[in-house]
């Protein structure tokens, strides 16, 4: 029967390193992280070689997180082993837009009924933050923290699934949304924000309202960015 017991050789033949393994995900969580909340810019060329050095890791688990990344949509490949955040025009925007107006605003409700003091205290506090960032004019925070807030009230839905698809087209928006922030094209402190509506809502256990106002939020921005857009489709814009 001994004869019959796989050898260590046999038992280990096709497993990978748990170690590569978790760094290949780390690398991924890491510019996943980068796209949602803006740190690349549409257009910009990714290296392994680069982005390996600024993680200090090896280019392997790189490449294999770039590649994810890519069959996700979030980065298109090039020839060699460069990957280049994609530039979206007016239409492609507008389809993201409508869809996290549709799979936020089904989180919002679901999170009203769902939603623990702890919960609706975090997205205060993530709030607030977002306030303090863009008052004093630090909008690269900003972006962070409204990311951040989207996900903590898209988390609070209770569904990972839509969590997980909400998460996509964020992958998709977060580099278009630092083109909005860099041109200070923000929503005025002066008006009342929609995530203080959202926060409301959720206090009061109306999922109706919550989907309102956060379709809302994701609806105010929109102006402002096809209007970046067009303007770098015309001559005298500039392509990014």
């Amino acid at each position: 029967m001994g004869a019959d017991r796989p050898s260590n050789d046999e038992r280990s033949e096709g497993l990978r390193s748990l170690a590569h393994v978790n760094l290949a995900q780390e690398a991924y969580g890491e510019l996943k992280r980068g796209l949602m909340t803006g740190g690349f810019r549409p257009g910009a060329k990714l290296t392994i070689r680069d982005l390996a050095s600024a993680m200090g890791i090896s280019p392997t688990p790189v490449r294999e997180a770039l590649v994810q990344l890519a069959a996700e949509g979030a980065l298109e490949q090039t020839a060699g082993r460069s990957f280049v955040v994609p530039q979206l025009d007016a239409e492609s925007y507008e389809d993201l837009r409508r869809l996290r107006e549709l799979t936020e605003g089904e989180a919002a409700f679901r999170a009203a009924g769902l939603a623990t003091n702890k919960t609706i205290a975090e997205l205060t506090r993530l709030h607030a933050h977002l306030i303090e960032a863009k008052n004093s004019a630090d909008y690269r925070s900003a972006l962070v923290w409204n990311q951040r807030f989207h996900l903590e009230l898209a988390a609070a839905g209770g569904s990972r699934r839509l969590l997980r698809i909400v998460e996509g087209l964020w992958l998709q928006m977060g580099p278009l949304l630092n083109v909005l922030y860099e041109h200070r094209d923000v929503p005025s402190l002066g008006e009342r924000h929609s995530h203080l509506t959202v926060i409301e809502a959720l206090h009061n256990r109306d999922g109706a309202a919550a989907r309102e106002a956060i379709q809302a939020d994701i609806a105010g921005s929109a102006t402002a960015i096809l209007g970046n857009l067009e303007a770098q489709d015309t001559p005298g814009g500039t392509k990014r």
